[in-house]
């Protein structure tokens, strides 16, 4: 009960500060951690190999004794992650308390506190909503109305064309047509020529 009476008076300042520390030496022991393992594969090996009894028991107690080690700072890793855990949490709720501090003053708030005045102002804010979009749907309305009779003018476009535009577009069309009759004409001759030579 006495920690949450003090907690007003912890600075985040302070809990991020230790955090950092904390995860900085846990970083170092995972290290070690990690160096230590790999001390042990390699002895294991070496002991595997060594044919001189001696030597293999000094492998042995060797990698016996940094087992222990790395065991040892292992449960101090763990350590060390659950009080910055712990510690992370109350950064949290430090930040939660400064949050809702800072919400506490909002316009917003004090809206929702009054349920009588939030009604209304509701309300208020639906019936221009609802008002705003009935004149939006008329306005719709109106062009769709005049647009429906509007006869789009082709001249104003340039689309419309004159008798030598359509003179010159039959010309047009003529040489096309003429252009694909004689492909397909040439690639029948050749077709038909390798026909003749495979004969």
């Amino acid at each position: 009960m006495c920690f949450f009476k003090k907690k007003e008076y912890i600075s985040r300042e302070d809990v991020v500060n230790a955090i950092c520390e904390l995860e900085k030496d846990e970083l170092n022991l995972e290290s070690e951690v990690v160096n230590i393992t790999s001390n042990i594969n390699e002895m294991l090996q070496k002991g595997m190999i060594e044919t001189d009894k001696t030597q293999k028991l000094f492998y042995a107690k060797k990698i016996n004794y940094l087992k222990d080690d790395a065991n040892r700072k292992s449960k101090r890793v763990l350590f060390l992650l659950y009080n910055i855990k712990l510690l992370t949490r109350l950064k949290e709720s430090i930040d939660d308390n400064q949050l809702i501090q800072k919400v506490k003053g909002l316009y917003l708030t004090n809206m929702l506190s009054n349920q009588k005045e939030l009604a209304i102002y509701l309300n208020k804010l639906l019936n221009t909503k609802l008002a705003t979009e009935d004149v939006l749907t008329e306005a719709d309305s109106l062009f769709t109305d005049i647009e429906s009779k509007y006869e789009e003018n082709n001249k104003i476009y340039g689309i419309e064309s004159d008798s030598n535009e359509d003179a010159l577009l039959s010309m047009f069309e003529m040489e096309s047509t003429v252009n694909m009759e004689n492909e397909i004409m040439n690639s029948g001759i050749v077709e038909n020529r390798e026909i003749v030579n495979n004969e």
